[in-house]
């Protein structure tokens, strides 16, 4: 049962609501990045606050990423990035789930790296990007994080537009359309 749960917990950490009967869920200190680069040289990290996730016994994950959540540590690139790229009044959330190979995850009882297909929901799109993980047991529960960023494009998104209207409000030469992303996160037995 335990190498169940493990198996459960460390697939989870591939992803990004809460599901009533799940074993673990996303926890304190998870964290989902973005690097975007302007005029081809400046690069900015920037996070969500606010990430919710599940696991279920039968290896459904489902983490949820509030885009209204989008910390640039610029308020009005804030504001515009939820209104001009994200569309939240429309799009409020990213949702990304995976089913995972129990059996392959269970192997990792003192973790390890594994490779999950995410299935991408941004924007109205869903896009399947492969993701390598990196799972390690702690005292408080489970921690995953990518090993390599996951690439996400505009064009895939259906955001080509939303990156225009930026660029051209923040009066740049560019912005780049290929966005690297990177997620960590803290899993912990659910309530």
């Amino acid at each position: 049962m335990m190498k169940k749960r493990f198996a459960l917990v460390c697939a989870a950490a591939a992803l990004l609501s809460p599901l009533a009967l799940a074993d673990w869920q996303v926890g304190p200190g998870s964290q989902v990045q973005f690097v975007s680069i302007k005029n081809n040289t400046i690069g900015e990290v920037s996070h969500f606050e606010t990430l919710a996730g599940t696991v279920t016994d039968a290896g459904e994950v489902e983490v949820r990423v509030a885009l209204g959540s989008v910390e640039t540590n610029i308020g009005i690139r804030n504001e515009r990035m939820k209104k001009m790229l994200f569309e939240v009044g429309l799009y409020p959330e990213a949702v990304i789930t995976a089913q995972l190979d129990a059996e392959a995850v269970a192997s990792m009882s003192d973790g390890g790296v594994t490779n999950v297909a995410l299935l991408i929901d941004l924007h109205g799109q869903t896009v399947t990007k492969d993701a390598l993980l990196n799972v390690a047991v702690t005292d408080q529960g489970v921690t995953a994080t990518t090993t390599q960023p996951i690439l996400l494009t505009a064009s895939e998104f259906g955001l080509e537009g939303g990156v225009a209207a930026l660029q051209e409000v923040a009066g740049l030469n560019a912005i780049s359309r290929v966005v690297p992303v990177t997620v960590a996160l803290q899993l912990v037995p659910a309530n």
